[in-house]
């Protein structure tokens, strides 16, 4: 901005239409010292006698506004600056190119002080009289069309910036992918954040985005494979390799995921608690390695004393028709106010019984399993097939 100052005030060396008053340029020269020192506090106090004048022609007064913006300005009062730029712009004095700059400094600031139309129409004055427009001035135009939710002009605007640099910040692409983000142009926000992970392979943000956006796409096993090599690189955290085992239960591999699982709570990085473990267990199971699940239901019921852990390794001894094991592990005492899991516990365990020749345990089993209809129907022919049975070996 202080270039354009500069700009201004040896404009009357060359186009004598832009001669400053004598005493007037003589009194400028001294505040721009003021400011140059960082006296901005004095130089203000001068300016604004300059401009209270009476006797001070169009462009002298041009001047004194624009330098006026400028101290405003580097003490951070950024809305009165704006307020002196546009008063200086007004009087329709200033040289061609001293206007052109300072159309772009008023945008700047109005943009900054979210007055965002009235920035925009100060920056199209100046992209309309720019032949050589720079990424920055583009990304500027993005960022005030991003405040005003028109997501399309954001996207053309960084889209120049970009293929107007060699080496763009982040932030830039970020914006963009604001923007496609915003118009749910997924595939577009696909290749952008491949771009992005290319640049910044360590950033754990980008590579579950690019994730995200391949599920949103339908294309999971894409997904899982971005999840799966963030992982092989050590980018994922907690909630992170969650996701990544929620994904190999979704796509049906579960060994996948009961392995990561296992491995992440060895090491501390995932809590064994009780859901955990149960997810741990439950993989092992749809992965069909029974072995592999037992013994994490063995830890849930020596860490938490869970009925329901009880009752499921229960089922697993009884489909592997260890009855003994069926016994050991059921015939424990049960809390009673849950009565649909007792007789689930009762029907298994009376056919343990039965099988380990327990005829009468077998029984009481049975008959305790006739309280809910959940297992009413299967105990009672249990029932009927122990009492056929004894009938049976009665008459022989």
């Amino acid at each position: 901005m202080l270039v354009l100052f500069c700009a201004s005030l040896l404009a009357e060396e060359k186009k004598k239409t832009y001669q400053l008053e004598p005493n007037v340029h003589a009194e400028l020269i001294g505040i721009h010292k003021q400011i140059d020192e960082g006296q901005n506090g004095k130089a203000i106090e001068r300016l604004k006698k300059l401009i209270s004048s009476n006797n001070l022609k169009a462009y002298d007064s041009a001047v004194a506004y624009q330098t006026m913006g400028f101290a405003k300005s580097n003490i951070g009062e950024f809305s009165d600056a704006a307020k002196h730029f546009i008063k200086a712009l007004s009087l329709d004095a200033l040289p061609a190119d001293v206007t052109h700059g300072l159309n772009y400094s008023t945008a700047q600031l109005l943009i900054h002080i979210d007055k965002t139309k009235e920035g925009l129409k100060y920056l199209s004055k100046w992209f309309a009289n720019e032949p050589k427009a720079t990424g920055d001035a583009h990304i500027l135009a993005a960022t005030a069309y991003y405040y005003l939710k028109d997501y399309k002009q954001l996207i053309i605007h960084v889209e120049k910036a970009l293929a107007l640099s060699n080496k763009p910040p982040l932030s830039w692409y970020e914006l963009l992918l604001a923007g496609y983000y915003e118009i749910k142009e997924y595939k577009k926000s696909a290749a952008l954040l491949e771009t992005i992970i290319n640049k910044h392979p360590k950033k754990t943000n980008y590579w579950l985005q690019l994730a995200e956006i391949y599920q949103r796409l339908k294309q999971d096993k894409k997904a899982l494979a971005i999840y799966e090599l963030a992982y092989a690189k050590g980018l994922l955290k907690k909630d992170d390799i969650n996701r990544l085992i929620s994904n190999y239960l979704y796509l049906e591999m579960p060994y996948k995921a009961a392995t990561i699982l296992e491995k992440e709570m060895a090491i501390g990085d995932i809590n064994p608690d009780i859901k955990m473990l149960t997810l741990l267990a439950d993989s092992w199971l749809l992965a069909q390695e029974n072995q592999k699940a037992e013994p994490v239901f063995k830890e849930i019921i020596k860490k938490f004393n869970d009925d329901h852990t009880r009752l499921r390794l229960g089922q697993l001894y009884i489909e592997a028709e260890e009855w003994k094991k069926v016994i050991d592990v059921l015939d424990v005492e049960f809390a009673p106010e849950n009565k649909v899991l007792l007789s689930k516990v009762n029907l298994l365990l009376g056919i343990a019984q039965y099988h380990s020749k327990n005829m009468d345990k077998a029984t009481r089993a049975f008959t305790h399993a006739l309280s809910d209809k959940s297992t009413e129907e299967q105990a009672s022919w249990w029932l009927k097939h122990l009492k056929n049975k004894t009938t049976k070996t009665q008459d022989s």
